[in-house]
C-alpha cells in the first residue's frame, strides 16, 4: 500500500493539519497509508519510504532535501475555501473594501489570491499584515478570515469566518497523478470532493472530469457491455475484445490468448458475409445473432467491429422489457377477488371465466356498456399463467382506422409523414408474452380485421413499412357490446375473424338479471353510507333496470353519497323487465304468515352443515317468487324467527340457518 506524508513543521497549528488529514481522508481513505509529519520531531531518511510528500506552501518543497532523498516526490498543496462560505461572501456588495486576516503574511496573501481565483473581482480585499497598522483599516465594516477571529480589529461589524481552508481539488489531481491511482473508485471520491472544495482551476478540473467521463464511458460501453464485441484492423486482426467475448469464447483452460483464431481459420469464413445485417452463428452449441459494422475515420476505412448477442441473452431483454412495460402502467390491476357479485348468474359466469384463464385460448367477452368487460379481462389475465407478463389494452372504437393500425402493429422510421424518427413497437411487441384486450372489436375496420387474423393464425405480426416478419406470442382477450353474429350476416364482420374470436365466448349478464347484487355493488360502493338507504330506495336500487349496468350504478352511488338521495331516473324510473312493482297495500296478518312460510323455506332449502343462506340472498330469492317485501321487513322477519327458536343468524358465510332439530 502506498504511502502519502502531509508535512507541518510543527504541531502549533494542530487544528489546521487534522482538518487537511481529513481531506486526504475522503479521497483515499483505506486506499494509501496517510500520515501526519513533524519535521521538529525527525530526523534524515525515517520518513523516505513515502511515495508522496505534501506541504504546505512553495518555499518548504527545497527545505525538505534535508530529510528525503528526492524533491521529484514532493507536492506545494493549494488551498481553497469550501463552498458553504460561498453563499455568505457572494452578497458583500460590489466595490466593498474587505480586510483579510490570517495568523501569517503568507496565508494571507494565500487566502486572498484564492478568493480573487474564485472569481471574487468584484471586490477590494485588503490584506492584514504583520508590517500593518490596523488603525489604518478603521472605515473598514467587513473581514474574511479562516478561522482567526481572535485576529480580526475590534471595529470591524461583520466577520465572515470561512473556517479552515481545505485542500483544492487540483493538488488532490497532482496527488493521485503521482501515485498512479486513477482507479473508478478514486475518481468518483475526487467528484464528490468536488462538491465540497470551491474550484480554483475551474478549467483543468473539469477537464480531468471530461477525460475520465471518456474512460467511464469506454468501460460500460465496450468493456462491461453485456454484448461480446470484436474490434478488428483492415488486415482482420484483432486489436480489442472485451470482458464478455473473452468469457464467452475463451472459457476452456485459459484457450488462447487472443482472438485471432476466430478470425483466421474455420471461423473467419462463417463470420465473413457479416456486414451491416445480422446472422445466425453458432459456438459450443450456443446460437448468436451477429452484426459486423465498419470502423471509419472521415472516408478512410480502419478496420470492423463485431457484436455478438447470446440467444438467451435476447430472452433475457426481452423479459426485462416486459418487466419495464409493466412499471409503466401496462399492467392489470384487477383480480376475481374484486368482482362482487352473489347471484347464481354471476357465479357460473365467474366461473367459466376462471376455467379458461388458465388455458391460452382466445375469448371473446361479450356484455352490454357497463357491465365490467375490461374488469373480467383484466382478472383473466392475473388468473392465467401469463400474470408477470404485461396486460394492454385498446378500445378499437376510440381511434382513427391509421392510427389505430400503427398502435397495434408499430411502424418503421419514416413509415409516414408524422411518424417517430425511431419508430415505435406496437401494443403486440410491447405485450411480450402477455395479453392485448381488444375492447369494442366490433367497431374495428375490416382492414384491421384481415391483419387481425394473421395474428391469430399466425401468430406474427409486420410492423408499418417494414418487409420483416416478427412473431409474436400473446394472449387475445377481445370485447364487444354488439352481436357480432348478425355483423357477419351484413358483412360489417369478417366471418373468419369472427370463428377465431369466439373460440370460447363469455358473456356478461345485464345488472337487471343478477337479483341481489346491485344491493351488494352498492354497499360496496357506499361503504357506511348504505346504511342510509331507506327501505323505499333500496326497493329502487332492486328493482330498477339499470341501462347503463354497474357504471350507471356506480354514478347513482356517487350521487347519493353527495346529495343524499338516489338520482330522479333511479327513484322514479321503470322497474327491472319483467319485474313487477311492489304493490303499494300495507300486508294483513296473512300476508305476514305467508311471508314466514316463504322465508323459513327458503332458509330450509339452503341450510347446509357449515353454511346457510344470507339476507340480501333471501331478499333476491323471494323476488324471484314475486314476494316483494323491503329490507327492513325481512330484518323484523328474520328476527322473529330467530327469537322463537326457528333459525338461527350467523356472521358471514354462516347467515341463516334451520335451528337444530327443527322441521319444516
Amino acid at each position: 500500500m502506498k504511502t502519502i506524508y502531509l508535512v507541518f513543521n510543527n504541531r502549533e497549528k494542530s487544528e489546521v493539519s487534522e482538518s487537511l488529514l481529513e481531506d486526504l481522508k475522503l479521497v483515499y481513505g483505506g486506499l494509501v497509508r496517510i500520515k501526519l509529519c513533524f519535521l521538529s520531531e525527525i530526523v534524515r531518511g525515517s520518513i523516505d519510504d513515502g511515495d508522496v510528500f505534501v506541504v504546505l506552501y512553495e518555499d518548504r518543497v527545497h527545505a525538505m532535501r534535508e530529510y528525503i532523498s528526492s524533491l521529484d516526490r514532493v507536492i506545494a498543496m493549494t488551498r481553497t475555501i469550501r463552498r458553504e462560505f460561498l453563499p455568505e461572501i457572494f452578497v458583500i456588495p460590489d466595490g466593498t473594501e474587505v480586510l483579510v486576516v490570517n495568523d501569517t503574511d503568507e496565508s494571507t496573501l494565500q487566502t486572498i489570491n484564492n478568493l480573487y481565483a474564485l472569481g471574487l473581482n468584484n471586490l477590494n480585499l485588503i490584506p492584514l499584515l504583520s508590517t500593518s497598522d490596523a488603525a489604518d483599516f478603521e472605515n473598514i465594516r467587513y473581514s474574511i478570515t479562516p478561522d482567526e477571529t481572535e485576529l480580526v480589529p475590534d471595529y470591524i461589524e461583520h466577520i465572515i469566518n470561512i473556517g479552515n481552508r481545505c485542500i483544492s481539488v487540483e493538488t488532490i489531481m497532482d496527488i493521485t497523478n503521482m501515485l498512479g491511482l486513477n482507479t473508478p473508485q478514486v475518481t468518483r471520491n475526487i467528484i464528490r470532493y468536488s462538491e465540497i472544495a470551491a474550484e480554483i482551476n475551474e478549467g483543468r478540473n473539469r477537464a480531468y472530469a471530461r477525460e475520465r467521463l471518456k474512460s467511464e464511458i469506454f468501460n460500460s460501453v465496450f468493456s462491461d457491455a453485456k454484448r461480446a464485441i470484436f474490434i478488428t484492423d483492415n488486415d482482420n486482426k484483432v486489436v480489442y475484445v472485451n470482458r464478455r467475448a473473452k468469457e464467452r469464447f475463451f472459457p476452456y483452460e485459459g484457450r488462447r490468448r487472443d482472438a485471432t483464431w476466430l478470425f483466421n481459420g474455420e471461423y473467419e469464413k462463417m463470420l465473413e458475409p457479416y456486414s451491416f445485417k445480422n446472422a445466425l452463428f453458432t459456438f459450443d452449441g450456443v446460437n448468436y445473432i451477429v452484426e459486423k459494422r465498419v470502423v471509419k475515420i472521415v472516408d478512410q476505412v480502419m478496420g470492423s467491429y463485431y457484436l455478438f448477442d447470446d440467444e438467451r441473452d435476447i430472452k433475457n431483454s426481452e423479459q426485462d422489457l416486459s418487466n419495464l412495460l409493466m412499471k409503466r402502467g401496462l399492467v392489470a390491476k384487477y383480480t376475481f377477488n374484486q368482482i362482487i357479485g352473489e347471484s347464481p348468474i354471476m357465479d357460473s359466469t365467474l366461473e367459466l371465466a376462471k376455467k379458461v384463464a388458465l388455458t391460452d385460448f382466445t375469448v371473446m367477452i361479450y356484455g352490454e356498456s357497463g357491465t365490467g368487460k375490461e374488469l373480467l379481462a383484466q382478472s383473466m389475465h392475473n388468473y392465467s399463467k401469463r400474470s408477470d407478463q404485461p396486460f394492454v389494452a385498446i378500445n378499437c372504437a376510440a381511434l382513427p382506422e391509421t392510427l389505430l393500425e400503427s398502435e397495434l402493429f408499430g411502424y418503421e422510421k419514416g413509415a409516414f409523414t408524422g411518424a417517430l424518427g425511431r419508430g415505435k413497437l406496437g401494443l403486440f411487441e410491447q405485450a411480450g408474452r402477455g395479453t392485448v384486450f381488444l375492447d369494442e372489436i366490433g367497431d374495428m375496420p375490416l382492414n384491421l380485421q384481415a391483419r387481425l387474423l394473421r395474428v391469430l393464425q399466425e401468430k406474427q405480426i409486420m410492423r408499418l413499412g417494414s418487409d420483416k416478419v416478427i412473431d409474436v406470442d400473446v394472449r387475445i382477450i377481445a370485447a364487444t357490446n354488439k352481436d357480432l353474429a348478425e355483423q357477419v350476416k351484413t358483412g360489417a364482420f369478417r366471418e373468419d375473424l369472427y370463428y377465431r374470436l369466439c373460440n370460447i365466448p363469455i358473456t356478461l349478464p345485464p345488472l337487471k338479471d343478477r337479483g341481489r347484487d346491485a344491493l351488494l355493488l352498492m354497499e360496496y360502493m357506499l361503504g357506511e353510507k348504505y346504511h342510509e338507504l331507506s327501505s323505499q330506495e333500496l326497493d329502487r336500487i332492486i328493482n330498477y333496470a339499470w341501462p347503463g349496468n354497474v357504471r350507471e350504478l356506480k354514478n347513482a352511488a356517487d350521487y347519493f353519497a353527495t346529495l343524499g338521495k338516489l338520482p330522479e331516473t333511479v327513484s322514479n324510473g321503470a322497474a327491472a323487465e319483467g319485474t313487477p312493482e311492489k304493490p303499494d297495500k300495507k300486508g294483513t296478518e296473512k300476508d305476514i304468515h305467508d311471508v314466514h312460510r316463504e322465508v323459513l323455506g327458503i332458509i330450509s332449502e339452503n341450510t347446509l352443515p357449515s353454511s346457510g343462506i344470507g339476507r340480501l340472498s333471501i331478499l333476491a330469492e323471494l323476488r324471484r317468487r314475486n314476494v316483494y317485501i323491503s329490507d327492513d321487513r325481512l330484518r323484523h322477519v328474520l328476527k322473529e324467527l330467530e327469537t322463537s327458536g326457528e333459525i338461527t343468524v350467523g356472521r358471514g358465510r354462516c347467515g341463516c340457518r334451520i335451528a337444530e332439530n327443527e322441521e319444516i
